[in-house]
């Protein structure tokens, strides 16, 4: 099918970008904001995108907050006052939310398009209500969906906790987190949520499984090895080992979802 560029033909999209705020970000905090504040400038320049609806949720131990929500088009700019890292990395948690609130805003607009953007410079470390193989089973059946799954990691490490939790090779990066490298994966993820926006649903649907970065491109993003490493089995064993110790006998059941207000929400709205 040919593409356009009228929301008409293809639908509108649902966005949320999941933004690690634990504390390991105050080294990168200016370019943060500043890669940040590049994709909502890129987006709001594009016809479709701009219209899409939009959630930016940052999150460490102490909070999960929904920072911005509206279309892109409305966003305001992040600033220094929004971002002040802190705590530690309920990464796990965090992924989980944003998946309940794309669930949410599909399930009240009847749509099919989703792009979910996680970025972290860590790894899992406080997450008190998912397991990997819960968020796994979640992704697993969002991909399958249609839906486009993104994961910016600063660092092999970081990047490999998306292969972890079962989001495809293709749509995981390792990033560097200087503003030129950051700046460059921004850049590298509004092309891939424009040309995913654009298309018919069928198309983008088969966009989503697709190779979106470059070995030339993951070099620019800050990984000088252009994407090797991303699926390590050896390391990851050794992370599912290190994880489970920590984690709760019983992983929670795919269908969980996060209560959006009220007491069961252990970390607030």
């Amino acid at each position: 099918m040919t593409e356009t560029s009228t929301t008409d033909a293809t639908g509108n999209t649902t966005i949320v970008m999941i933004l690690d705020r634990s504390g390991s970000m105050s080294s990168c905090r200016e370019a943060t904001i500043t890669a940040v504040n590049k994709y909502l400038k890129d987006s709001k320049a594009d016809a479709t995108l701009k219209d899409a609806d939009f959630e930016l949720v940052i999150f460490d131990t102490n909070s999960i907050d929904t920072i911005r929500e509206g279309k892109i088009a409305d966003a305001p700019e992040l600033t220094a006052a929004d971002f002040v890292p802190r705590s530690g990395t309920p990464l796990l948690d965090a992924v989980g939310r944003g998946i309940s609130k794309i669930d949410a805003k599909l399930a009240a607009s009847n749509g099919e398009k989703a792009i979910l953007v996680v970025v972290t410079d860590g790894e899992e470390n406080q997450s008190r209500k998912h397991t990997y193989e819960s968020i796994e089973a979640l992704i697993t059946d969002r991909q399958e969906k249609g839906w486009l799954i993104l994961f910016l990691g600063a660092g092999l490490a970081s990047a490999q906790q998306g292969t972890r939790m079962g989001i495809r090779q293709a749509n995981v990066a390792n990033i560097g987190l200087d503003e030129a490298a950051f700046s460059e994966a921004m850049t590298a993820m509004s092309v891939s949520n424009v040309r995913y926006a654009r298309s018919h649903f069928e198309d983008a649907k088969a966009y989503a499984g697709s190779e979106k970065f470059t070995k030339q491109m993951r070099k620019r993003m800050g990984d000088a090895s252009g994407g090797k490493g991303i699926v390590d089995v050896d390391a990851l064993d050794d992370l599912k080992k290190a994880i489970n110790r920590g984690q709760p006998a019983a992983a929670p059941k795919p269908e969980d979802i996060w209560v959006q207000s009220g007491s069961d929400d252990i970390w607030g709205s």
